[in-house]
């Protein structure tokens, strides 16, 4: 009996949970299983950032064209631009070949799931907040400001976490991907049960407040 086609992976979690590196990770070890969905976007291509590759590069007018025409299967504006997954990424897709991974927001994992893709949507969550508040500090490129406004969406993003099916705990990367690969092959093994993802988010939660806390306790004293 032919297998049936493998489902669109999308990895969805708050920023700084390493989706970008599982995703890329993924790509890497197994390309025959999957490929990176490349995004729209209308922010200007970045240094070393090539079109077609990192992004598809549009304009406003464009950007808006699809939206209106139905043709993303999920989009957002941050900071004024736009950045979206075209629809086509995700359909009539082969089913002997790779099929796309998105590394996405809950927004746009919500707006791919209520477009009926079939999408096997996985949720990532970092073991704790000290390891993943260290992560978001650690990348280095981001002003203290800019650290407590991601924290602050990702607390919006962690309340929605229950309302998803599927978790994966990124506590060791190659453990992640191994659990990850398991999942889109059907055989996903022991997760984490409802009661145990609820406790690691009010844990989560709570370092994400008290970080914000102390990040603008000292913005205060240094005005």
């Amino acid at each position: 009996m032919k297998a049936p086609p493998r489902r669109p992976l999308v990895l969805v979690g708050p920023s700084g949970v390493g989706k970008t590196t599982i995703a890329d990770r993924l790509v890497r070890m197994r390309p025959d299983l999957f490929t990176l969905s490349v995004s729209a976007t209308t922010r200007p291509p970045r240094a070393g950032e090539r079109p077609g590759r990192e992004y598809a590069f549009v304009s406003r007018s464009v950007f808006e064209q699809m939206i209106a025409g139905g043709n993303l299967a999920e989009w957002a504006e941050v900071h004024g631009e736009y950045y979206g997954t075209p629809a086509e990424n995700l359909e009539g897709l082969p089913g002997d070949g790779p099929v796309p991974v998105l590394d996405i927001d809950v927004q746009g994992a919500r707006q791919v799931m209520k477009r009926g893709t079939g999408a096997l949507v996985i949720f990532i969550l970092p073991p704790g907040p000290a390891e993943w508040i260290d992560r978001l500090a650690g990348r280095g490129t981001e002003s203290p400001e800019a650290i407590a406004r991601r924290l602050r969406t990702a607390l919006e993003e962690l309340r929605a976490a229950p309302s998803f099916e599927h978790f994966v705990v990124n506590a060791d990367l190659d453990e992640t991907v191994r659990r990850v690969l398991a999942a889109a092959d059907g055989h996903s093994g022991r997760l984490p049960e409802a009661s145990e993802v609820a406790a690691l988010c009010r844990g989560l939660e709570a370092g994400a407040r008290s970080e914000i806390r102390r990040l603008e306790g000292a913005r205060k004293e240094r005005a």
